[in-house]
């Protein structure tokens, strides 16, 4: 991806900003993920900071809501309501 962004400009110097912004995004998003955000913007041949971390914003809030359906029910789970009761008693 760094190489595509960096040929996709006239001048290299151009993609530096681009580049540095989706290396830093390593930083705070689990490397498997910038992968596939990375991938995804390279088969849509867009070289760009703003495709990579929309699609990895994309790519959380899809792996987050795998992650919270994937919790089994338990009797010792509480929910919201159990405080509520406990409070108002």
């Amino acid at each position: 991806m760094i190489q595509a962004a960096l040929q996709a400009k006239d001048i290299p110097q151009q993609a530096y900003r681009t580049c540095l912004g989706i290396i830093r995004l390593s930083k705070k998003y689990p490397v498997h993920l910038l992968e596939q955000a990375c991938q995804s913007a390279f088969e849509v041949r867009v070289f760009s900071y703003s495709a990579v971390k929309q699609e990895l914003d994309l790519l959380q809030k899809q792996a987050d809501s795998t992650i919270s359906e994937s919790l089994p029910s338990h009797e010792n789970i509480r929910g919201a309501t159990y405080y509520q009761e406990r409070i108002l008693s």
